[in-house]
């Protein structure tokens, strides 16, 4: 969840994901793995249903199958532009997941995968969602949390000063967040999500791919030399079988409305 509410860092946000969108389907391991966690979630028939922060249409097919009218929306042109280039059948929206363009009671199923780690309000969002979902429509959502990006992060903040990646909301925030919806049932949990690599650099590769390397408050340029020492100090996180992994803790969330 991002501290500002500027429309120019969401802009910039927008921006990097367009750049990332012919790339994306190549680097997006975790997306594929919390999505298939996510679909597991939704009913048999899912309605009208608003694929939140689509992307270049990753989960456009699956979500398809089981909607009678499938609704994909991203705030980044690239991404919309690149899931109407494969999928033409369809109806695509440019909006904002904290402004949502739907009227109230109008949605059965919202999916949002990995999408509301963006968000400036994540109170005020989550209830938008619910306030835009007929009665006992179902969103269902995935983020990223706190304790994200293991051990890579703690070995560039040790080598460079600085955290390098967004900060990401904690355990207690979130249940704090979900306390103040209304009218919802909610359901929640969380799960550590270890992706393997051989190399740090096929790590940074992923992240700018997916256009998951974008930071609120920008750092100067990684040098060759900070590179270097980040590669050798996550040598020591590297596995009896030759892998380093990125850790992402994940919450999967689940809001039935009354």
């Amino acid at each position: 969840m991002l501290a500002h509410s500027n429309n120019a860092h969401k802009n910039k946000i927008a921006q990097h994901f367009s750049k990332a969108a012919t790339s994306y389907c190549d680097h997006n391991s975790l997306q594929r793995q919390c999505a298939e966690s996510l679909l597991q979630m939704l009913p048999q028939n899912t309605g009208v249903t608003v694929d939140a922060g689509c992307g270049p249409g990753v989960n456009t097919l699956a979500l398809q199958q089981s909607a009678s009218h499938y609704i994909g929306l991203d705030f980044a042109a690239g991404m919309l532009q690149q899931a109407q280039t494969e999928y033409s059948a369809g109806c695509w929206v440019q909006a904002d997941i904290e402004a949502l363009p739907f009227a109230p009671s109008s949605i059965d199923t919202i999916y949002a995968n990995l999408a509301v780690q963006w968000v400036t309000d994540l109170p005020h969002t989550l209830q938008q969602l619910v306030d835009c979902l007929k009665p006992s429509g179902r969103a269902v959502l995935s983020t990223v949390m706190d304790g994200s990006l293991a051990p890579l992060g703690g070995c560039f903040q040790r080598v460079t000063g600085n955290v390098r990646h967004n900060k990401f909301i904690d355990t207690q925030q979130l249940d704090a967040c979900l306390k103040r919806l209304h009218g919802v049932t909610v359901r929640c949990t969380q799960q550590s999500i270890a992706v393997p690599y051989q190399q740090v650099r096929d790590m940074l590769h992923d992240l700018k791919g997916i256009g998951a390397n974008y930071t609120l408050h920008q750092t100067s340029r990684l040098t060759k030399s900070q590179l270097s020492a980040v590669e050798t100090a996550m040598e020591a996180h590297r596995s009896g079988d030759g892998v380093l992994y990125l850790r992402w803790e994940i919450a999967f969330i689940e809001l039935i409305k009354g």
